[in-house]
């Protein structure tokens, strides 16, 4: 009985420290249209673009952020851009951070949630999300 009830515990310990992990890793839009990497640095989980289904512009050269507002930016390539910073976990749920869509050129704020091989990603225009939409991103095993 003691050898059972050890296992349950451990099984519980392991899937709590693993749910932080769950967010960790690759993560393709709903769209098909990029691959995102979340990763974590410190307390803050960020996301770069590390595949894009239409990687070059029409000359070959590289995609760049062309519709950045900004026109210092506009010149970066998206390839490794950073296009979500600064949320944290809450609970089982990552908030107050910002997510920037290059196909737009406009910073939300965001928040997302796992849930299994899914990421429900929430952009909105208001830091409690009322103003926005949830896009759903896959798993890349």
């Amino acid at each position: 009985m003691k050898k059972i009830i050890f296992i349950i515990a451990a099984l519980m310990l392991s899937a709590f420290a693993a749910s932080a992990q769950d967010v960790l890793g690759k993560w393709k839009l709903e769209t098909g249209t990029a691959i995102v990497q979340v990763y974590q640095s410190g307390e803050n989980f960020n996301g770069k673009i590390v595949w894009l289904k239409n990687a070059t512009e029409a000359d070959g050269s590289p995609a760049v952020d062309k519709n950045n507002p900004d026109p210092a930016k506009q010149s970066r390539k998206l390839m490794g851009l950073n296009m979500l910073s600064g949320l944290k976990k809450t609970g089982d749920e990552y908030t107050g951070g910002k997510i920037y869509d290059p196909a737009n050129g406009k910073t939300y704020y965001c928040s997302f949630k796992v849930e299994g091989n899914t990421l429900k990603v929430r952009g909105s225009l208001d830091k409690k999300g009322v103003l926005g939409r949830t896009m759903t991103w896959y798993r890349v095993k």
